[in-house]
């Protein structure tokens, strides 16, 4: 009897193995122009999750369907809705960079923690690292090499394309491991506790969440003496784990919004957590870079970025991240990396093919800058000429103030080749450092911005006496917030108000609240305490690209087609 049963077991772990052969059911032809069906597909292991809201979601808007069309891979889920073959596109890893050129709208849903699960009769309950990767090599074949029973090991895996696996690979194996020849991989998310359950003294890998939510008869293990739970997950103790993420099209319909409002309200929020997930508010990444250093920089805007959380709602989060250059920062919102950014006019201008400007602050009537080019006060140099031969620093070459302007003076100059003009000529990481390398002597002229440098006089006040200008640049806007063109997605309650009844036209997105929410900063307590931590401004000002006209004169004038910094190094 035993044996039949063995026999009737491998043959079930054999068929589960093979694709095709989960009895999915042919895809009905989506009607993507039905107003009130929203239609999903994309990753299989996100399913299950989306199902539980839409469940949920039936009940409070009975008129709208959520259709889930058979489901796939992530790449499945990206390509549906680019082609528009779907409203939805589920996700569970991050979009390749290729991926993101489709300008879909991305959405972080949750992260998905990924735990170790062994058959029922396997005694052993943590895995260090090391011992993980031994399994999956074959380096490690029996229990009793872990300290449990005498019984070879069973290595249940999934394919290499899949978030598993590729979860699994950044997490321990690494990429150049190989996994044992004798491993049997199952294709399909849920297969895998089917497999351990059929297969005695076996080791697999799957989503915490469906352990969580179906309570199959298997066994978690703790790795590195961290167990797998949503709260260790949480706090970022336990680090097996993968995005699950949402991707719609660029004109998404009303009915999809409403479901999309729903997932990332109090209620989806709560099914999310309760089905084993770390819910996730829809995240806003702000690129920015030390003019000074990289500390107090990161200060000044930590007040915008809460300001902006609050006012947008508990959906979303915004955030700092940090760039040491404009370059990097100009590249990161080329690929998609973040979202906005506060650059300086050439950082702009290099990538204004792929952002909005918004705003800039004002500083009492003053919302521009000009470059300097400026000598210590005790050098002999008093104009360009007398400058020949000299060290040449300069603050950045994505910018109008250190790079853009010093090449236009020196050309209104006859100067072709300041390379070779100067003895020596370097870009410095900041303004901040351009400044300070002429005032300790370490450059003989600086080129610089001048707001930073009645920053830094403001603190310093023997700077001016210190210092001397020997040219101006004209003025440009001062460092402004722009936003990637493809965050234009509309606003949740825009979409609520439009379903009833409400004029489409009326509808905001979030470009156009994050402007709104910046020019009305004077008007509310916490965004005056923002404004006065970017260096006590008093309001932003709206701004265009039209404002930028005597920057485009400097560039036209020096022959610099700014888009092609970001293939320079």
């Amino acid at each position: 009897m035993f044996r039949v049963k063995k026999i009737f077991s491998l043959f079930l772990l054999a068929l589960i193995s093979i694709p095709g052969c989960a009895g999915e059911e042919s895809a009905p032809e989506p009607d993507l122009s039905s107003e009130m069906r929203v239609f999903v597909s994309g990753s299989a292991a996100v399913t299950p999750l989306l199902k539980e809201l839409a469940s949920a979601f039936a009940i409070r808007e009975p008129d709208i369907e959520v259709v889930f069309l058979p489901d796939g891979h992530s790449k499945a889920g990206i390509t549906g809705a680019a082609e528009e073959q779907y409203d939805i596109g589920a996700l569970s890893r991050d979009m390749d960079p290729d991926e993101k050129e489709n300008l879909l709208r991305y959405l972080h849903l949750a992260v998905d923690g990924l735990v170790f699960v062994t058959h029922s009769n396997v005694a052993v309950r943590n895995l260090t690292t090391d011992q993980i990767r031994g399994i999956y090599s074959g380096r490690i074949t029996d229990w009793s090499q872990l300290g449990g029973p005498k019984a070879k090991i069973t290595v249940i895996d999934r394919p290499d394309y899949t978030s598993a696996k590729i979860a699994l690979r950044k997490s321990f194996l690494g990429n150049s491991l190989e996994v044992t020849s004798k491993a049997t991989v199952v294709e399909r998310p849920w297969q895998m506790t089917d497999a351990i359950q059929l297969s005695p003294h076996s080791i697999g890998y799957t989503s915490l969440g469906e352990i969580i939510s179906d309570n199959p008869p298997v066994k978690m293990i703790s790795v590195n003496r961290i167990e797998p739970t949503p709260t260790n997950l949480r706090s970022g103790r336990y680090k097996f784990f993968r995005p699950f993420g949402l991707v719609l099209g660029r004109e998404p319909k009303v009915a999809t919004m409403r479901f999309v409002n729903f997932i990332f309200s109090d209620t989806g929020s709560k099914i999310i957590e309760k089905t084993g997930y770390v819910s996730q508010r829809y995240e806003i990444l702000i690129g920015i870079v030390p003019e000074q250093n990289v500390m107090v920089q990161s200060q000044r805007y930590k007040p915008l970025t809460e300001y902006l959380s609050r006012q947008l709602g508990e959906k979303f989060s915004v955030r700092l991240k940090l760039y040491p250059t404009y370059i990097e920062v100009c590249r990161a919102l080329a690929r998609g990396e973040i979202n906005a950014a506060f650059l300086g006019s050439l950082a702009y201008a290099t990538v204004r093919q792929y952002v909005d400007v918004l705003a800039r602050p004002d500083y009492d009537g003053v919302s521009t800058y000009r470059g300097i080019l400026f000598v210590r006060a005790d050098s002999n140099v008093q104009n360009l000429d007398q400058a020949k031969g000299g060290r040449l620093v300069m603050g950045g070459k994505t910018t109008t103030a250190g790079y853009v302007f010093p090449l236009y003076h020196f050309k209104k100059h006859g100067i072709d080749d300041y390379k070779t003009f100067f003895s020596e000529s370097n870009f410095v990481g900041t303004h901040e450092d351009a400044i300070l390398a002429v005032l300790h002597n370490r450059a003989d002229v600086g080129a610089a911005k001048d707001l930073i440098f009645n920053m830094i006089a403001k603190e310093n006040p023997f700077l001016r006496s210190s210092v001397r200008v020997l040219a101006e640049s004209p003025s440009v806007p001062s460092n402004a917030f722009v936003i990637r063109k493809d965050l234009s997605l509309p606003c949740f309650d825009c979409h609520s108000k439009q379903m009833r009844g409400g004029n489409a036209d009326e509808a905001m997105n979030i470009s156009g609240a994050i402007k709104k929410y910046l020019l009305e900063m004077p008007d509310d307590p916490d965004g005056r305490k923002a404004l006065a931590a970017i260096g006590n401004a008093t309001r932003f000002v709206e701004t265009t690209d039209d404002d930028y006209s005597e920057l485009y004169k400097m560039l036209k004038e020096i022959r610099l087609r700014p888009e092609s910094l970001l293939q320079n190094d």
